[in-house]
């Protein structure tokens, strides 16, 4: 199989690393290793493993593509360089950008053996790289299975953080459903409290309004028994007047009755009587004083039953 590299670039891009730029041709099928490269310096020759920047190396035919090596010093000569991309894929880098070079021919023995040698120290790197190689995925392994049984760790602790955040979320809950029901408890009590000061207050209200009503009904009979005494006074009065009225005409009547007398003595012989002396004579008895007239002790009987009532129903309401 005929390989052809055609190099784009070849430059020193820093103080310690060199970068090589190109695209392949006739590589279809096959599998880059880590590309390695030998210069050929005045101190001799040194060999230089890419950097693993551009691992794996894909390679399509024709695509650009990109190696970086480490150097220090000049940057070196493009034709004094071989770059190996894998134990049957060695070329020489053109002097000249844009060249292309091909898988070096074995002319002779001689050349066949130095190309023996070639890829004997090209397969030495390549098995120090797979080394290398196999070293850090065992590291990595090692980092890997530690870093999953710290992650583990972490699950656990994570899991147990969860369950107890879980118990508090669980307690928080519980306890937030206890606090509302003594929060409605707490409102029914008081809603209760509201009802009870309620009705307190319509009954003070319905006393209050009773009382009003026992004082203006005291007050009416305390009025009606001061009409009742005034009433009473004047009866009493009048009647003191009317029993004087009698008595003075009592008194006349006998006076009279005395000259009709005196006067009828005078004609038919009797002696004649004098209205001294009939006023002396017994007659009929003067009516008693306190038995004239009940209407007044009646009107003020009256009155002490009302003021009675009165008193028995305001030491009821009050």
């Amino acid at each position: 199989m005929r390989v052809a590299f055609q190099l784009d670039r070849f430059e020193q891009t820093g103080d310690d690393r060199l970068e090589i730029a190109g695209r392949w041709y006739g590589v279809r099928g096959l599998r880059f290793v880590r590309p390695s490269l030998t210069v050929q310096t005045k101190d001799g020759e040194r060999n230089l493993l890419a950097l693993l920047e551009h691992k794996p190396w894909a390679v399509e035919e024709g695509e650009s593509w990109i190696a970086a090596f480490p150097w220090e010093g000049e940057s070196p000569d493009p034709g004094m360089t071989e770059l190996a991309v894998a134990p049957s894929v060695v070329v020489a880098l053109a002097r000249e950008l844009g060249a292309e070079a091909t898988a070096p021919t074995r002319p002779n023995l001689r050349a066949q053996m130095q190309e023996a040698e070639v890829r004997a120290r090209r397969a030495e790197s390549e098995i120090a790289w797979l080394r290398e190689e196999r070293e850090a995925l065992i590291a990595d392994k090692r980092a890997a299975e530690e870093e999953a049984a710290e992650l583990r760790g972490d699950l656990r602790e994570a899991r147990s953080t969860i369950e107890a955040a879980t118990a508090e979320r669980d307690a928080a809950v519980q306890e937030r459903a206890d606090a509302m029901s003594r929060h409605e408890s707490a409102a029914r009590e008081r809603d209760e409290a509201v009802a009870a000061r309620e009705e307190l207050e319509a009954a003070r209200d319905r006393a209050v309004t009773e009382r009003d009503t026992a004082l203006a009904a005291r007050d009416a009979a305390l009025s009606e028994i001061e009409t009742a005494q005034r009433a009473r006074a004047e009866a009493v009065a009048e009647g003191d007047a009317l029993v004087a009225a009698r008595d003075e005409a009592l008194v006349r009547a006998s006076r009279a009755l005395a000259e009709r007398d005196a006067a009828l003595g005078r004609g038919s012989g009797f002696p004649a009587v004098s209205a001294a002396d009939l006023a002396r004579q017994p007659h009929a008895p003067a009516p008693d004083p306190e038995s004239h007239d009940w209407t007044p002790r009646a009107i003020a009987a009256t009155a002490l039953v009302v003021l009675l009532i009165v008193v028995v129903l305001l030491l009821r309401f009050l």
